[in-house]
């Protein structure tokens, strides 16, 4: 009996041998679909991330230059500005000098009037008397 019962033992945990093999295999056949579907994204993944750094290097790009261009204008307005108010300075100037002689120009022409009128007035009284 006790071979009988020894051959009962190894047959009953063959089965649960075969029980923990089968679940395990059952596992591994769980997990491998999604490893397949992981390694089938993958590439996918790996695809946008490439378009993604394609992109931002892009954008990177097209703002640097952006801002290289704004830098650019910005020193242009600045040098453009400067030009502007050395030029409205300088005829500002020019327009004083010009008034300042106009007003000399004017008080020699009243200047003149007086002594033209005076020599007028002073001959016409002469020959009054």
């Amino acid at each position: 009996m006790s071979a009988r019962t020894a051959a009962a033992t190894v047959e009953q945990s063959v089965p649960v041998e075969s029980s923990i093999e089968a679940d395990i295999n059952s596992l591994i056949q769980e997990q491998t679909p999604k490893r397949s579907q992981l390694e089938a994204q993958t590439p996918k993944r790996i695809q946008i991330e490439d378009d993604a750094e394609r992109s931002r290097s892009f954008v990177a790009r097209i703002t640097s230059n952006s801002i290289d261009e704004l830098g650019e204008l910005a020193s242009d307005l600045s040098s453009a500005l400067q030009n502007l108010q050395e030029f409205l300075k300088s005829e500002g100037e020019r327009v004083q000098r010009e008034i300042v002689d106009y007003a000399h120009l004017n008080r020699t022409a009243v200047a003149a009037i007086k002594t033209i009128i005076e020599t007028a007035s002073a001959s016409s009284n002469g020959k009054a008397s």
